[in-house]
C-alpha cells in the first residue's frame, strides 16, 4: 500500500476545503513559488490549529501533485482533493496501475511525485539507494528549535514552553528542542525574548562542527538570514566575532533583526557578493563556514514545492558555484584554519565529490574528520562510515531510525589549511 503523509486528518481539513484547494490552485498557477509565499494570505485570519491544518494540507496537495493527477485523471484541484483522501484512507488501488508502468524512471516518478529528470539524477547518483531517498523526502519533518544558550538553557527553555502549553522533547543536538503538537513557537513569549529560533537539528550540528576557539574570528559566507550565524555566535559565547556575509541586504536586515533578539551581540553583519566582492575582514578567520547554495534536496520534506521548480539546468550551474565559492573562501582563513564545508542535499556531486575536487586542486588542506570533532558518539549514524564526513540521511547504512528520520538531510565537511 501507497504510503501517504500528511499531517493533518481529513476530518480536520474538510472545514477548511475551500481555503486549501484555493491555495494549492494558486500554488500551480504561480509556477509553484514558495509555498510560504502562497499561504501567507490564506494563514492570517486563522488561529494557530487552523493555521497548521491549513498548511499541511497544502503542502500534501503539492507534494503529491502527480500522483494525484495520475489517480484521478483531471487537472481539477477539488478532484486532486477527493483524491488525496482516498489515498490517505487507502481506498484506492492504484498498485496494479503503477506496476503496469514500463519505464522504471516513470514508475518511480508517479509513485513519488517526483519529476522524471529528479529520478533520473537519484538513480544516477544513489544506484539501489534512489527510492529510498525517494520515499524520505515524502516523510513529514519535525519541527525543531535552537535553544538561545547566551540567554537560558534548554531545560529551563522546555520549562517556559511548557507554561504556555508548548510541549518539547530534547533532540540529540544539545541545545535542540524537538516542537510537538501544533502550538506556535513563534507566538510565545520564549520566542519574543530571543530564547529559541527555529533551526532543523541537522542544521544545528553543521553550526558545531564549525568548533569556533573561544574569543575567535568566525565567518558565515552564506549567511542567508543568519540561523547558523546565530548559533555560531552562542557558540562563542558572545565573545569573539561572527561575520556574516550575504548578498542580499533584505537577508541581512532580517539577520540583525535575529541577532537584536537573540542578544547577539558579536555579530556583524557584511553585503558581498563572494565571487564578485572583495572581502576585507579586520584579520584572517580561524574558521569559514561556506553553507552553499544547491538542490536542496535534504530539506524537501519542508519545501515541497521545489521539486517541480528546480530544473535540470541547476543541478550543474550549482556545482559550479559550489566550487567556485569555496575556493572565494581561501582568502578569509588564516594557517591551520578550517573551512566548514555544508549542503543541505544528499547528492554525491554536491558532498564528497565536491571535497574531493577542491583537495585536488588544493594539497594545502586536509580534512579534520566529523568524528574527530563532534566524537564517536554524537556522530554514531550520522556520519559516513569512516567518521570522515557529516552525512545526516545515509540510505545504504543501517544507520538508526532517530537520526535518519528526525533530521533534514546535510552534508558537512571539515577542511583545515594544513600550510600557507
Amino acid at each position: 500500500m501507497l504510503a501517504i503523509h500528511v499531517a493533518c486528518t481529513e476530518a480536520e481539513a474538510a472545514p477548511l476545503r475551500a481555503a486549501i484547494v484555493r491555495a494549492y490552485d494558486d500554488a500551480r498557477a504561480g509556477g509553484w513559488p514558495f509555498l510560504s509565499d502562497v499561504l501567507e494570505g490564506p494563514l492570517r485570519p486563522l488561529g494557530e490549529e487552523e493555521r497548521a491544518i491549513v498548511a499541511g494540507a497544502v503542502h500534501a496537495l503539492v507534494k503529491y501533485d502527480r500522483l494525484l493527477a495520475f489517480a484521478c485523471g483531471s487537472g481539477d484541484g477539488a478532484a486532486r482533493w477527493g483524491a488525496l483522501w482516498s489515498l490517505a484512507r487507502g481506498e484506492t488501488n492504484l498498485a496494479p496501475r503503477l506496476e503496469r508502468i514500463e519505464s522504471p524512471t516513470e514508475r518511480l516518478g508517479t509513485t513519488y511525485s517526483f519529476p522524471d529528470w529528479l529520478v533520473d539524477l537519484l538513480r544516477g547518483e544513489l544506484g539501489d539507494a534512489a527510492e529510498a531517498a525517494l520515499a524520505r523526502m515524502n516523510d513529514l519533518p519535525p519541527r525543531v528549535a535552537r535553544v538561545n544558550t547566551l540567554s537560558t538553557t534548554r531545560e529551563a527553555c522546555a520549562d517556559a514552553l511548557a507554561r504556555e502549553g508548548v510541549e518539547t522533547a530534547p533532540t540529540r543536538s544539545p541545545r535542540g528542542l524537538e516542537i510537538l503538537g501544533r502550538r506556535s513557537p513563534f507566538r510565545t513569549q520564549a520566542f519574543a525574548r530571543g530564547d529559541i529560533e527555529m533551526q532543523d537539528e541537522a542544521s544545528q550540528l553543521v553550526a558545531e562542527l564549525v568548533a569556533p576557539p573561544p574569543r575567535s574570528l568566525a565567518v558565515d559566507a552564506c549567511a542567508g538570514a543568519g540561523g547558523k550565524t546565530l548559533a555560531l555566535a552562542a557558540l562563542l559565547e558572545g565573545r569573539g566575532k561572527v561575520v556574516a556575509i550575504d548578498s542580499s541586504a533584505g537577508k541581512l536586515e532580517e539577520l540583525r533583526r535575529r541577532a537584536r533578539r537573540a542578544g547577539a551581540s558579536n555579530v556583524q553583519a557584511m553585503k558581498a557578493d563572494l565571487l564578485a566582492d572583495p572581502v576585507r575582514l579586520e584579520g584572517p578567520a580561524s574558521r569559514v563556514l561556506l553553507d552553499a547554495p544547491c538542490t536542496g534536496l535534504g530539506a524537501m520534506r519542508r519545501n515541497p514545492e521545489a521539486r517541480w521548480r528546480l530544473q535540470p539546468a541547476d543541478v550543474p550551474r550549482l556545482v559550479k558555484a559550489q566550487a567556485a565559492l569555496l575556493g572565494a573562501a581561501i582568502p578569509m582563513i588564516s594557517d591551520r584554519g578550517r573551512i566548514v564545508y555544508a549542503t543541505c542535499s544528499f547528492l554525491p556531486s554536491e558532498a564528497e565529490l565536491a571535497v574531493d575536487f577542491f583537495l585536488e586542486q588544493h594539497p594545502d588542506f586536509a580534512v579534520v574528520t566529523a568524528r574527530d570533532v563532534l566524537g564517536r558518539a554524537r556522530t554514531e549514524g550520522i556520519a559516513t562510515p569512516d567518521g570522515r564526513y557529516l552525512r545526516t540521511w545515509n540510505f545504504a547504512s543501517s544507520a538508526d531510525g532517530y537520526a535518519q528520520g528526525r533530521m533534514d538531510g546535510f552534508f558537512a565537511a571539515v577542511l583545515r589549511r594544513v600550510a600557507s
